[in-house]
């Protein structure tokens, strides 16, 4: 599916609203998995703060490194997703109203998205340099950049959801009136 910003303003609405409905699925789904990797990542970051064991602490460093960053693939394929079809159409369909506009709410979801990226990327920069002669203090201060990264994330996807759900059922509600 592909909600194009391209498409006039109704866009894939006017012609199926099966489409829009198949979009905000596809959210829902993809939403579930990556808080499903987000829950798994924070636990681990949480387990090696807790770890007295130094060698132990590294390699589960080492394994969250892994699990990060296969979830930054699954979080940029579906954040592209998001920039390139349902946001534009959803910001184009509410661009016709005279209203305030939404492209501020879309702002700030990109903000909080990279914030939260900031402290992914932090983490994996500080993750490159921990030995298992690294001390307690510096795996904890790795980890602590990864459990802020999945709060950020998760309150995020959240946010997201109370973004588009509305604009979508609204969407929904103009073209049950607009057939009717």
């Amino acid at each position: 599916m592909v909600i194009n910003s391209t498409m006039a303003i109704l866009g894939i609405a006017s012609s199926n609203p099966v489409e829009l409905e198949y979009a905000t699925d596809r959210l829902v789904a993809e939403h579930e998995e990556l808080r499903s990797r987000l829950k798994m990542i924070e636990a681990g970051a949480k387990e090696v703060i807790l770890v007295d064991d130094p060698v132990r602490g590294v390699e589960l460093v080492q394994d969250l490194r892994k699990q990060t960053s296969l979830f930054v693939k699954v979080l940029e394929r579906h954040s592209e997703w998001e920039e390139h079809d349902l946001f534009p159409f959803l910001s184009g369909y509410f661009h016709r109203e005279s209203v305030p506009s939404i492209l501020p709410s879309f702002w700030v979801l990109e903000k909080d998205h990279e914030l939260g990226m900031s402290f992914i990327e932090s983490f994996q920069e500080m993750s490159k340099v921990v030995r298992p002669t690294a001390g307690q203090k510096q795996l904890a201060e790795a980890a602590g950049h990864l459990v802020q990264a999945c709060l950020i994330l998760n309150d995020h996807l959240t946010m997201e959801e109370q973004l588009v759900f509305p604009l979508a059922e609204k969407v929904l509600t103009d073209l049950e009136s607009f057939f009717s």
